[in-house]
């Protein structure tokens, strides 16, 4: 039965191996022959024009972004270029929800658990000392250094059964505060460089 369910994860791992290896090599194609498409007007005109299904691609993106463990803030940033500001917000902190849910409750099935004790064994002993004194605290605090991956915190509170609900919200408070910092502020920004030229 165990041998079973690593030959499935390890065709699922294959599956999703291939598939971004496929999407990448779409994209460096589409860069290649047809350079016009990668332009920033055209990218802002684009979205603009499609702001829902734009919206929704975003999403779908940072939500998947937790099985891949990268940080966010690369996709918050390239979010700015081409969205309205409070959209986008409220779309990235949905995506921060499903995406934090999702790792929560399939950390072990994803094998966060090797990744994570291999890459961060002192991480991973500080927040389970950290966790037992303050919680929500904790999680948030986590959740706003854009420097460390969010998704440990979601694997640690998960493994130490603190309820998903306050999982959640302390990460959504800590990624809410720095993604507004990113978003807002750079789209002002953004837009003073941009009335400058």
């Amino acid at each position: 039965m165990k041998k079973d369910k690593l030959e499935k994860l390890e065709h699922l791992n294959f599956f999703g191996l291939y598939t971004w290896l496929g999407l990448v090599t779409v994209c460096l194609s589409l860069y290649f022959f047809r350079p016009d498409l990668f332009e920033p007007q055209y990218i802002r005109q684009f979205f603009s024009e499609n702001l829902v299904s734009g919206l929704f691609v975003y999403f779908v993106i940072s939500t998947l972004r937790g099985f891949t463990l990268i940080p966010s803030t690369p996709i918050v940033l390239a979010g700015i270029l081409v969205f309205p500001p409070l959209p986008l917000w409220i779309v990235n902190q949905l995506a921060v929800y499903t995406s934090s849910a999702i790792v929560y409750y399939m950390a072990r099935h994803l094998r966060f658990d090797n990744y994570f004790h291999a890459h961060y064994p002192t991480h991973i002993e500080r927040l389970t000392r950290l966790l037992k004194k303050a919680e929500l605290t904790v999680i948030a605090a986590w959740g706003f250094i854009p420097v460390v991956p969010s998704d440990m915190i979601v694997y640690v509170c998960s493994v130490l059964r603190v309820s998903v609900w306050k999982t959640l919200f302390g990460v959504s408070i800590g990624e809410g505060i720095i993604c507004a910092i990113y978003i807002f502020g750079g789209a002002f920004s953004l837009n003073m460089l941009l009335e400058a030229l």
